[in-house]
């Protein structure tokens, strides 16, 4: 059954082959956004970069001084979390026999390479409907992508994704499981976690928010976590030798609390409670609410709440400085790296502060220090990040590590 449908599709495009690619066009469909709250700032030390002069500049611009730091981040998830959709960006194949998904025997998407772009073509009822292009791409790949179209200055999601697990097509997370849809529109909320500018065209008028397309600075440059670097690489420029206030913004500089939020305005969970990420600048503070920290039946996945995990960890709480960066570097790719994350752990857990090395019997210190990442923050399967591949009949789980640190008895790791 399986072999006789997909064959259908590839037979029956390879006929149309010619009729789809001039029949590219989009449908539009009725979907209702609710609004972003927006919340009192709460400062800690004020970030001043003479914000009515400055300008973006790029992160090229910052490889001029920072070489080194900048050829590390090309490598990021942040860097890769968003740019312009090209055959050598979108990981899913486009293979005959590996390019389709399929919902039944009647409906189905195949994913064609053609002359003019990159295409997700839907057939209803064995009949060709419409092909829709890949215009972005949104995500790494480290889990896997999903894929945006331009329908004028309005952006839609893709059903179809790429689910790196299996390294092959499936349905995009929370979409049906008996047909296409090419209808829910992307706001601001969520360009604002994968970009790091859009510029949003005002329209009161309109239930789906519009961009200027012409002016999205893909991905998450340094500019979005450091502030607009124009004043920066000007003084710079001009005397290379200055030793004072170097008007971008340092994370030195910044509480504990301006720190996490930093990274918290994407990593803890989608709700209405959270400041616009789009908006929101280093040094912002997020609204302090109890469904940011409290819920750990949050999904786990890169829209979870990582944040609220963390601060319910007694490596959090017994910490007066924890931050991300006290694990992660976000300048360097260390994903899997669990010796240098093991490392940092022992920055604190020190045979003097603590009984680390006798917690398992039988297991050397040596050991512990390579990799204590699986005993204490074991992966875990996403209650949000599920997929089902083609023809499947169940879904397949994402499986995230957790931050919230612990102590798991032996059942819970698996």
């Amino acid at each position: 059954m399986e072999t006789n449908t997909k064959r259908y599709f590839f037979t029956f495009f390879s006929v149309n082959r010619k009729k789809t690619a001039l029949s590219i066009c989009v449908v539009f469909f009725i979907f209702l956004f609710s609004e972003c709250v927006f919340t009192e700032q709460i400062a800690d030390p004020v970030i001043n970069l003479k914000s009515e002069n400055n300008t973006l500049v790029g992160s090229v611009k910052c490889k001029q001084c920072h070489e080194e730091i900048y050829n590390d981040y090309l490598a990021t998830a942040h860097k890769n979390t968003s740019s312009k959709a090209s055959s050598k960006n979108v990981k899913g194949s486009f293979k005959e026999g590996q390019n389709s998904f399929v919902f039944n025997f009647y409906d189905g998407v195949v994913m064609q390479d053609l002359d003019s772009g990159l295409y997700q073509v839907n057939f209803l009822n064995r009949k060709f409907d419409k092909a829709y292009r890949f215009d972005i791409v949104v995500g790494s790949a480290t889990r896997g992508q999903s894929y945006l179209y331009w329908n004028n200055d309005r952006l839609f999601q893709l059903p179809i994704s790429y689910f790196t697990n299996t390294d092959s097509w499936s349905n995009s997370p929370g979409y049906s499981d008996d047909a296409a849809y090419f209808g829910r529109g992307v706001g601001s909320q969520c360009v604002g976690c994968h970009a790091s500018y859009a510029e949003v065209i005002p329209d009161n008028k309109s239930r789906f928010e519009r961009f200027d397309k012409d002016n999205i600075i893909y991905g998450v440059n340094c500019e979005r976590c450091h502030g607009p670097g124009g004043n920066h690489v000007e003084l710079f420029s001009k005397n290379p030798s200055y030793k004072g206030e170097n008007l971008i913004v340092n994370a030195k500089s910044l509480s504990q609390r301006q720190q996490l939020d930093a990274c918290g305005v994407c990593h803890s969970s989608i709700t209405k409670d959270l400041k616009n990420a789009l908006y929101f600048k280093t040094g912002d503070t997020l609204y302090r609410h109890s469904s940011i920290v409290n819920d750990t039946s949050m999904s786990l996945d890169v829209h979870g709440n990582q944040y609220g995990l963390l601060q319910q960890s007694m490596c959090f709480v017994k910490s007066a400085k924890m931050t991300c960066s006290t694990c992660h570097d976000p300048h360097k790719q260390e994903r899997g790296d669990f010796t240098v994350y093991s490392q940092r752990c022992m920055n604190c857990h020190t045979e003097k502060n603590t009984d680390f090395s006798k917690m398992v019997a039988g297991v050397s210190k040596e050991v512990i220090m390579q990799n204590c990442i699986d005993c204490h923050m074991p992966n875990k399967e996403s209650k949000m990040l599920n997929v089902k591949l083609s023809l499947d009949s169940i879904n397949k789980p994402a499986v995230i590590r957790t931050h919230l640190v612990g102590i798991y008895p032996p059942s819970k790791k698996q």
